[in-house]
């Protein structure tokens, strides 16, 4: 099955790496289901390089895979009054965790399908996307995939590009904790900093209400 990158605009970095990675990308603002497992990334958001093969085969068994946004900010916490009231409609508790967008593997089958457009309708008014994401999420129920906040931080490629200026590099979250592997329920697992799993299962047992 064919992988590949969709930005909603350009952005030259991520395109550049995307070339050295043999990753085919399309530039939309439509967010197109251009490939059978697609990468949505925000422009100027850090791609983790090094765990896109993990994240392909997360895909095999789950419709979608995204991290969560950070720890310590709920549903309850963003966006405006009215539009947390939309949202706790659907989600009925906001005190759950938020997810981000920003970098979002889909698999193209009915569920990942539907959740992007779902996604795209909750957002076309305005708003705030990650509510929009989560509404859209507790919509549709595809199999989702949690990763950890440390994917946002592409930690290696910082470290290169610190060294080649001579430069330092201030520790991403997380930097230097082992990653663990957690079963949120028989036979689903995910990957999360040591430390953080009590957050991460928390998280899962909160959407599922």
């Amino acid at each position: 099955m064919k992988r590949g990158i969709v930005l909603a605009k350009a952005d030259e970095i991520i395109e550049a790496r995307a070339v050295k990675f043999k990753l085919p990308i399309t530039v939309d603002a439509e967010r197109p289901f251009a490939y059978g497992k697609t990468l949505f990334v925000e422009p100027g958001s850090q791609v983790p390089w090094d765990l896109l093969p993990a994240a392909w085969h997360f895909l095999e068994r789950w419709d979608a895979a995204v991290p969560l946004w950070r720890y310590g900010t709920t549903a309850a916490d963003i966006g405006t009054k009215e539009e947390r009231k939309a949202t706790g409609a659907i989600v009925r508790d906001l005190r759950v965790l938020l997810h981000s967008w920003e970098l979002l593997f889909v698999h193209r089958n009915e569920a990942g399908m539907a959740l992007i457009e779902t996604w795209k309708e909750e957002y076309a008014g305005g708003g705030d996307k990650r509510l929009a994401f989560l509404r859209a999420l507790y919509t549709v129920k595809p199999r989702l995939c949690v990763l950890p906040t440390s994917w946002l931080a592409d930690v290696n490629h910082q470290s290169k590009q610190a060294a080649m200026r001579g430069g330092r590099v201030m520790p991403a979250q997380g930097m230097g904790k082992p990653l663990v592997m957690i079963e949120l329920e028989p036979g689903r697992f995910v990957k999360c900093q040591q430390g953080d799993e009590d957050a991460v299962r928390a998280s899962f047992e909160q959407g599922r209400r």
